[in-house]
């Protein structure tokens, strides 16, 4: 069980990447200097917001969680916590989205490439970057799986329908390459590799700890990783490539 100590420094500290607009602005440079200051501690405080309700949601989902643990785990008043975010609700909106946007930070390597890259190369190097982020982001983990049991709801009202698109469309390029240069078979299917590629790396972290006692072993430990990685990279690279290479 995820706890609500998590820490709310290194959250924040994934967020500062998110733009804030509408500073005010001043003639005088003293003006302006006090306005920055005001603004830094006021980003501050709505990123411990966020981080804590991140930490709090993860663990307690939407119904469970109190506004009044999310604004004592972040420092501050209930008051900025509706000034910045509306309502609870809102709040657990803005979260999701975040989680999910930072999942697509950890695709750039694939989606902003200028041109695509070796085909099969780049499969395992897909399957190597969700591992790292599952393991690394037990909250986006805890996150979906609360917003699966809500039946997508907060998804669907965030307007989050097309947030994975860029990684969609960067797999239909790049298996399209490989079938153009025949590194992969012609009848592969884009949407079945996508689908194996999520369930099988997210499904790993969702389930590990009632497959650990299954399994009899941690299969968090780094090794059980490697593993998995491993044999999920090998799934995917004998479904695309051709019979009998």
């Amino acid at each position: 069980m995820l706890t609500c100590t998590l820490a709310i420094k290194s959250f924040a500290e994934l967020f500062q990447k998110r733009p804030y607009s509408s500073y005010p602005s001043y003639s005088s440079k003293e003006g302006m200097l006090l306005t920055e200051k005001k603004t830094s501690r006021s980003e501050q405080t709505r990123l411990k917001i966020l981080a804590a309700a991140e930490a709090v949601f993860a663990e307690k989902g939407l119904d469970g969680a109190r506004v009044d643990e999310i604004a004592a785990l972040a420092g501050a008043n209930k008051r900025m916590l509706y000034e910045y975010y509306e309502s609870k609700e809102n709040l657990y909106g803005v979260v999701l989205q975040s989680v999910y946007q930072r999942l697509g930070d950890c695709e750039l390597f694939l989606t902003a490439a200028p041109e695509t890259p070796d085909a099969e190369q780049a499969i395992g190097d897909l399957v190597a970057a969700y591992f790292s982020f599952l393991e690394k982001n037990p909250t986006y983990v805890r996150m979906v799986m609360w917003e699966n049991l809500y039946g997508a709801r907060h998804f669907d009202a965030m307007g989050l329908g097309g947030v994975r698109d860029p990684v969609k469309k960067a797999i239909r390029q790049l298996v399209a390459a490989g079938r153009k240069t025949g590194v992969f078979r012609a009848e592969a299917d884009e949407e079945q590799v996508l689908m194996t590629l999520f369930a099988c790396t997210f499904n790993f972290f969702s389930n590990i700890h009632t497959m650990s006692r299954v399994m009899g072993r941690d299969l968090a430990a780094g090794e059980a990783l490697v593993q998995r990685q491993r044999q999920v990279t090998e799934l995917l690279l004998c479904y695309l490539t051709p019979k009998g290479d």
